[in-house]
């Protein structure tokens, strides 16, 4: 047992006044508060209150409290070598482990430095190779920058799909018309978003649009469709420039 310092026996004695004069806990809260700047007041008023106002024995009672052992060394290295192998454990297993509260397994978190995040959503994995091609490539353009200037950018082509759908829905609000209280309510029904929809390839540089390409239903955006989309762009450009 820890013994207390002599503010927590201060704290103790007003709070027992303060119940004998029938304050109210939050009444009691704020007036410590004020002087000591914290005080966990609820849990001594209910002890004061249950072994009556007239026979608190503050030095038993009061002046020991139960050492704090949620952050203590052991616990918090045994706590980290839990977590660095099940990063996904919850607080509520945790505190089973531990046998602690679920606000004890919460400071043992906050001790160790940990914050609980989710993964971020990517829309592809890249392996090395891609990652290599990549930089190669962008090497390749920043020479080329380095090389020719401003002139060169005139000379990129830009590309990107999207989905196109057949169908331009209509907003109730784009819907809204002046109508006499007597007059019947329109009615506007839901477009389905099985209508349909296209895959639209746009290639533009930085005057104009050069290709607009829309698949048929039926096909499938792989290696060998976009050798052709590409093809049909090659046969868009000028000759100095293909």
């Amino acid at each position: 047992m820890a013994f207390m310092p002599d503010t927590h026996y201060k704290q103790g004695a007003v709070i027992e006044f303060l119940v004998v004069e029938k304050e109210s806990v939050g009444n009691i809260h704020k007036l410590l508060c004020a002087v000591y700047g914290s005080c966990a007041v609820e849990r001594w008023v209910q002890q004061v209150k249950a072994s009556g106002s007239a026979e608190t024995e503050l030095h038993d009672r009061l002046l020991y409290e139960r050492p704090a052992t949620a952050t203590s060394p052991d616990t918090l290295q045994c706590a980290d070598g839990i977590i660095h192998v099940d990063q996904r454990i919850t607080n509520r297993q945790l505190t089973v482990q531990f046998s602690v509260s679920n606000g004890s397994a919460m400071v043992i978190i906050d001790a160790l430095g940990y914050s609980n995040i989710c993964a971020r959503w990517v829309p592809q994995s890249i392996i090395t190779e891609h990652r290599c091609q990549r930089k190669a490539i962008s090497s390749e353009l920043l020479e080329h920058f380095d090389a020719e200037g401003e002139t060169f950018l005139y000379r990129i082509i830009t590309g990107d799909e999207t989905w196109a759908h057949h169908y331009e829905p209509e907003t109730k609000r784009q819907s809204m018309e002046w109508h006499h209280p007597q007059s019947p309510r329109k009615e506007k029904f839901k477009t389905t978003p099985s209508a349909g929809k296209s895959m639209t390839t746009i290639f533009w540089d930085t005057d104009r649009v050069i290709l607009v390409d829309v698949m048929a239903r039926a096909e499938t955006i792989n290696s060998d469709m976009y050798i052709k989309i590409l093809q049909k762009l090659r046969q868009r450009l000028p000759a100095s420039v293909a």
